[in-house]
């Protein structure tokens, strides 16, 4: 969608309004742009006068998708994928169902955007403040723990509801019966437990912790907090969060020997 802005730059007025004249281009500028010309959003300044018109080219379809992916994001998060259909995914959104499936073609294929979207704002919002290497290891733990009981408290203040994390509800709910969309969560599941055998490393190393079985330990933390976040939502009490996540620095498996 364009604007056609025509600014008025004479000395007694000083305003912008909106309107819809034509910008007065030159033959050699009166050519079709390509398709994708206006991704992102630009401005063409035109010939300048004392009333110049400049041409604003706004990228809507960028804004239509992600208004979708946020709106599905919300609606399953709070609910579940089961429970949530596209046509109330598009009445949040304010979007047509033709403009649905211009970007998604199916509903797992918005499921699995909404994960990338879900995990890219878990990654800004808890992974990298709590698992920040400025942090003693054993102290990222305790971060982790207060992160996840503020994000969940966010959510529970707009809802009424814990809402649980959000890969793990996914899982839950689709492991068994959409093979890609429980491979996206275990990948997820991977990369937290990843983070967490980097810090268990650490610490073994700077002495605060003994030897033990790094990836099998840092497995158990990661089952030890999506059981607590899932148990928090069954009872719908952040309490569970508060009391029991910070137990998680105390998981050890150790070492075994054949």
């Amino acid at each position: 969608m364009c604007w056609i802005a025509t600014v008025d730059r004479s000395d007694d007025v000083d305003d912008t309004r909106l309107g819809i004249a034509p910008p007065q281009l030159d033959p050699a500028a009166r050519q079709t742009p390509p398709r994708n010309a206006f991704r992102s959003a630009t401005v063409a300044k035109l010939d300048l006068t004392d009333r110049s018109t400049i041409l604003v080219a706004v990228d809507t379809q960028t804004d239509s998708r992600q208004r979708i992916l946020t709106a599905a994001r919300d609606l399953i998060h709070a609910r579940s994928y089961t429970d949530v259909g596209v046509a109330e995914i598009c009445a949040q959104a304010g979007v047509r169902k033709g403009s649905f499936y211009h970007y998604f073609p199916s509903k797992r294929d918005l499921t699995l955007a909404v994960l990338d979207l879900s995990l890219a704002e878990a990654k800004e919002r808890l992974l990298d403040r709590a698992f920040d290497n400025r942090l003693p290891p054993l102290q990222r733990f305790d971060r982790l723990a207060e992160l996840s009981y503020e994000l969940q408290k966010e959510r529970y203040d707009l809802t009424g509801r814990v809402l649980g994390c959000p890969v793990g509800n996914l899982a839950t709910e689709l492991a068994t019966q959409d093979e890609p969309i429980r491979v996206a969560t275990a990948c997820a599941f991977a990369r937290m437990q990843e983070l967490i055998g980097g810090t268990l490393a650490a610490a073994v190393a700077a002495g605060e912790l003994p030897e033990m079985d790094l990836a099998a330990t840092a497995q158990a933390m990661v089952a030890y907090y999506e059981g607590v976040l899932m148990l928090a939502k069954t009872e719908n009490d952040l309490e569970v969060i508060r009391r029991l996540l910070p137990s998680l620095r105390h998981i050890r498996v150790p070492k075994t020997t054949i």
